[in-house]
């Protein structure tokens, strides 16, 4: 069963609670259904938010949350390591405009499916991943699926670590990449679920010499890619990526 913040208030004439040495917290909504509250999680829809004091905290975990301003204030105020988000951009962004300087590592994550407009997502991502430039690791996951990206008009200048899901236009992101001069990490996952389509993909990969006419500045020494269903039929092409990535160290496939 969710636990209440009720369990935690002692007094009834306050609305704040002071966890003086937790270093770790996760809070769960009622949006992914796909994670199941674990021990010791909250689940903080079911009634108002208190005024958390948590001075010591380190680690925040925040899973699908309409989080209120005071609330997120108050969360990134502490002096936290590590912070993992998954939701909507607009919540993330609203987080990340509170000071960011000691974090080791950011972890965000997007559903294009519960974006309000593909266009907020563009302007809230695009503000996070410019301004966060003192954080060693950052990573962004993304289900490309019914709001379509416009990869041009990604501007995530910091970002360590891509993983995309469902990405329909892999040449689009060929050469969105470059533009992330950090970028170390992509993990893609492409949309190609007939055959008739993997021609035109090994077509693609195999004309890249003459698609550009040198090899990319990007940094990525880490690059796996995988096909909807097809896997099997993709190892050659892939070298073909080496040329474009001069930093590769190593090329494969999602597991």
């Amino acid at each position: 069963m969710p636990h209440s913040w009720d369990m935690f208030i002692r007094n009834d004439d306050s609305n704040t609670l002071v966890f003086e040495n937790l270093k770790s917290l996760q809070l769960i909504g009622d949006r992914f259904s796909e994670y199941e509250l674990q021990d010791g999680s909250i689940d903080p829809i079911d009634r108002a938010w208190p005024k958390l004091v948590v001075s010591q905290l380190e680690t925040l975990v925040l899973f699908e949350i309409p989080i209120p301003a005071d609330v997120a204030e108050s969360l990134m105020s502490a002096p936290l390591k590590e912070l993992t988000y998954k939701g909507r951009s607009d919540y993330a962004h609203m987080l990340c405009q509170h000071s960011t300087s000691n974090l080791n590592e950011l972890v965000l994550a997007f559903d294009m499916y519960i974006e309000s407009n593909v266009e907020t997502f563009y302007q809230n991502t695009n503000a996070i991943f410019r301004n966060i430039s003192k954080i060693p690791i950052v990573r962004c996951t993304v289900a490309d699926l019914d709001l379509k990206i416009n990869w041009s008009l990604i501007d995530w200048s910091y970002l360590t670590h891509l993983y995309v899901q469902n990405l329909s236009d892999l040449d689009k992101i060929l050469d969105a990449i470059p533009a992330m001069p950090y970028l170390q990490f992509a993990s893609l996952i492409v949309d190609i679920n007939y055959k008739t389509d993997l021609s035109l993909f090994v077509t693609m990969l195999n004309g890249l010499k003459q698609r550009y006419s040198k090899p990319s500045s990007s940094k990525l020494e880490t690059l796996l890619i995988s096909l909807l269903g097809i896997d099997d039929e993709l190892d050659g092409a892939l070298d073909e990526l080496k040329w474009y990535f001069p930093k590769l160290e190593h090329i494969g496939k999602v597991e």
